[in-house]
């Protein structure tokens, strides 16, 4: 079995190494002695993410737990190492192999029920807001209008936090520079 690119990483300081190895038909993961074989027709999802200057790829195979990849190494004391060079070209070839031996979904971003979830309780928490100001009698306008205000308020913070994040689907040719380390 031919290897064509190897990529060890360690995603924090409490865990083990983890090595992933790219065949020609699938993705190996060594971790603690022992390997783990995942063809590339199993692999359901990619969702590419990405915190400041941590980038990562979940790897989603059909019915197996997902793969967190990052582009980081940490080493003893906690130190940490940079492996953004590696690690950009391990998600490129690794996009190369699942590009035609699987049907695979490239999503890139936040997940969308997070964000989801988020706006809900912000708007929830608008609403409240709403209310206690107006039984304290500190509202000057309408209740709801003050609800709507404070939603709408929030949304717009919460979009402005999260804008170079928002979930895309995208092809793997076509792969978002802003999710690799440059």
């Amino acid at each position: 079995m031919k290897v064509s690119t190897e990529y060890t990483f360690k995603n924090s300081a409490h865990e083990k190494p983890c090595t992933v190895s790219l065949t020609d038909y699938n993705l190996i993961v060594q971790m603690d002695g022992s390997a783990r074989a995942v063809p590339y027709a199993m692999i359901t999802a990619i969702r590419l993410c990405r915190s400041r200057n941590r980038f990562k790829v979940i790897v989603q195979p059909d019915g197996q737990p997902a793969i967190a990849i990052s582009n980081q190494y940490y080493l003893s004391g906690c130190e940490c190492e940079d492996r953004s060079r590696q690690y950009a070209t391990f998600v490129r070839i690794l996009h190369f192999h699942l590009k035609s031996k699987s049907a695979t979904t490239y999503m890139c971003g936040k997940h969308l029920h997070r964000l989801i979830g988020w706006a809900c309780g912000l708007v929830v928490l608008s609403f409240i807001a709403a209310f206690v100001l107006e039984y304290y009698n500190l509202n000057p306008f309408s209740t709801w209008g003050v609800a709507l205000l404070f939603s709408a308020f929030s949304l717009l913070i919460l979009v402005a936090l999260n804008w170079g994040r928002m979930p895309n689907i995208y092809n793997p040719d076509q792969i978002p520079f802003q999710f690799l380390p440059q």
